[in-house]
């Protein structure tokens, strides 16, 4: 008869509902228990201009002790290249896919050294290679607007350029072709700070 199996399905499921509800809450209490404990991962970030916002509320620079990966940090511009996007703390890929990375290494706007901005060539630096010497990089920050002007433009595997006072590094794949990366090539473009005529 059909009544028989409809009845022992009814049953289980009446058993096993509580149950599975139950060790799922036991599952969920201890995946939160291990949170801390675990490892942070890229996907674990996403872009975030609170304090960014707050910052720029204020009138006042960001402090990177109070910085956490893929916070907004500002916005870079560079009329004559068409380059312009959003900056974010870290250089990954949430960062560069919403904008660029401006590495944690480094100095943040208007506190001197090197500021190390890096992009994807495909996407907000594939204008970079349009830049010429002379051009002006603006930064929206929280405090201010800070210009830099381009000095050099280099092709190779890695930056070996000395140069005093605070400046932008900005750094992008040679080649925007899909495995472009694997060839180790980077255009570097070296912006210092202030707005100088360049000969």
């Amino acid at each position: 008869m059909i009544i028989t199996p409809i009845v022992f399905v009814l049953i289980v499921m009446i058993v096993a509902v509580p149950v599975s509800l139950k060790a799922f809450g036991v599952l969920k209490a201890k995946v939160y228990e291990m949170q801390p404990v675990l490892c942070v991962t890229q996907s674990d970030y996403a872009p975030d201009s609170t304090y960014f916002d707050e910052c720029k509320k204020d009138g006042i620079p960001q402090v990177k002790e109070a910085l956490k990966i893929a916070d907004k940090v500002g916005e870079l511009e560079c009329d004559n290249a068409a380059v312009g996007c959003d900056l974010y703390y870290g250089i990954n890929r949430v960062s560069k896919r919403d904008g660029a990375g401006v590495s944690a290494e480094g100095a943040l706007f208007g506190s001197g050294g090197e500021i190390h901005i890096d992009g994807d060539a495909s996407g907000s630096f594939k204008a970079l290679k349009n830049v010429e010497i002379g051009d002006v990089f603006t930064v929206t920050a929280p405090d201010g607007e800070y210009q830099y002007t381009v000095k050099t433009i280099t092709v190779g595997s890695e930056f070996d350029g000395k140069v005093k006072g605070e400046y932008l590094l900005l750094s992008t794949d040679s080649d925007s072709a899909v495995f472009a990366h694997q060839n180790k090539n980077k255009l570097f473009v070296v912006a210092t700070l202030g707005t100088e005529e360049v000969h």
